[in-house]
């Protein structure tokens, strides 16, 4: 896991500077790639896979990569207790 995560890392700078994700077509043909093709997609098994796990782990070089607005995830706390709160809704006393 922590090659993969060295190498999302990489991945996921190097497309928020150029301001897109790349297909594997224009990875190859691109001069200043920060590691090579095959060693990028081999922990991953394929290009998809890859894009979908920079998406996840790494939202803001994804959010630039593909000039999408950058929001900051919401506080889990925060988030857990809205779900709490909806739950625990007062309950009808039988008559």
């Amino acid at each position: 896991m922590a090659v993969k995560k060295v190498v999302l890392g990489q991945l996921a700078d190097y497309f928020a500077k150029k301001g897109q994700i790349m297909s594997p077509t224009e990875y190859k043909a691109a001069d200043d790639a920060p590691i090579r093709f095959i060693i990028a997609k081999r922990p991953f098994g394929s290009w998809a896979r890859m894009q979908q796990m920079i998406e996840v782990n790494f939202p803001k070089q994804w959010a630039v990569a593909n000039k999408l607005p950058i929001s900051e995830p919401a506080p889990k706390a925060a988030a857990a207790a809205v779900k709490a709160k909806a739950k625990t809704a007062p309950k009808k006393a039988k008559k």
